[in-house]
């Protein structure tokens, strides 16, 4: 079967749904907020159980 495009309405042509800027910053957010603060907690337990500095703070 052919998909048929959607007839424009009133002359004028209705652009498919699309991400905006801010939804991409809330999906960064939500996505990238979890990683960190799984990272540090990894980070904090290695220290603590080697006893030896192993996060990238260690760095600078």
């Amino acid at each position: 079967m052919k998909k048929n495009s959607p007839p424009p309405i009133l002359g004028h042509d209705i652009p498919k749904a699309r991400l905006t800027p801010l939804a991409w910053m809330w999906i960064a957010i939500y996505l990238g907020v979890p990683v960190v603060v799984v990272g540090s907690l990894l980070d904090a337990i290695t220290s603590w159980l080697t006893g030896r500095c192993t996060a990238w703070w260690c760095l600078f």
